[in-house]
């Protein structure tokens, strides 16, 4: 995946769920993405294992069973632990809107940085 014009990369820490260790990684934030996707070479390097399968729609067409699994991330000094898909090993690291609203932030295409989120209730 190249990142689209809209937008842009930022510095984030991943980990496993018990936060035992971070790596440092540089995701594409600013996607439409619903779930971070992580490439299943990091997430086999920090000991991620896959917790359960879902359906998703492939942006050429048709659908894929792809693995999932809970990590621990860190994005300005905040941990929340967060959904990801486990994407392509050569593939790039693209930080999804479960993870920005877990975070309580939004991209800010105009900044081309992450910013804090207005929350809404129903």
């Amino acid at each position: 995946m190249t990142a689209q014009p809209d937008t842009f990369r930022c510095p984030i820490e991943i980990g496993p769920r018990d936060g035992a260790r971070f790596q440092r990684v540089i995701v594409v934030a600013g996607s439409e993405n619903i779930y971070s996707v992580l490439p299943s070479t990091l997430l086999e390097m920090l000991g991620v294992s896959a917790e359960w399968e879902s359906r998703f729609t492939l942006p050429g067409g048709g659908w894929d069973m792809l693995p999932m699994a809970e990590v621990r991330m860190r994005i300005g000094g905040h941990e929340r632990t967060t959904v990801c898909v486990y994407g392509k090993a050569d593939g790039e690291p693209i930080l999804g809107r479960h993870t920005l609203a877990a975070f309580g932030l939004a991209a800010d295409h105009g900044e081309r940085k992450l910013v804090q989120a207005d929350m809404f209730l129903g």
